[in-house]
């Protein structure tokens, strides 16, 4: 799965931090609550049934699920997200700032942080290669 942070941006003008960060909230942040508002919606949802044709097994470990698979989401997209904004020239400073600023990123060395996945940008070499 490829996400286009720049997708919908005008070509002809430079991304600035103040974009990349709503991009970042745009494309990490949007999602995660959607994920986490998503499950825990949908196990009230199937807790409030009558009867529980499934029990309260499923809800309850969607429930407990929810800030797992947002988190996955975040450790995955950010550095993405990063290398992106950084690859559009923009000071790495600046970026961690306000984005950290923002909640869109932990600070530097932060536990938190360090879960974010490794991530190792695709080898451009290869493209137009048969």
């Amino acid at each position: 799965m490829t996400l286009d942070f720049g997708k919908g941006l005008p070509l002809d003008q430079p991304v600035t931090v103040e974009v990349a960060v709503r991009r970042g909230h745009l494309f990490i942040t949007r999602p995660v609550m959607a994920i986490m508002l998503g499950l825990l919606g949908l196990a009230a949802v199937l807790l409030s049934r009558r009867p529980r044709p499934l029990g309260t097994g499923l809800p309850a470990a969607m429930a407990l699920v929810s800030p797992f698979a947002a988190w996955f989401w975040w450790s995955w997209a950010t550095p993405r997200w990063r290398h992106w904004a950084l690859a559009r020239g923009l000071d790495p400073d600046a970026l961690q700032q306000l984005a950290q600023e923002s909640g869109l990123v932990w600070p530097k060395g932060h536990v938190f942080e360090k879960t974010e996945f490794r991530f190792r940008p695709p080898d451009d070499s290869s493209i137009g290669t048969v």
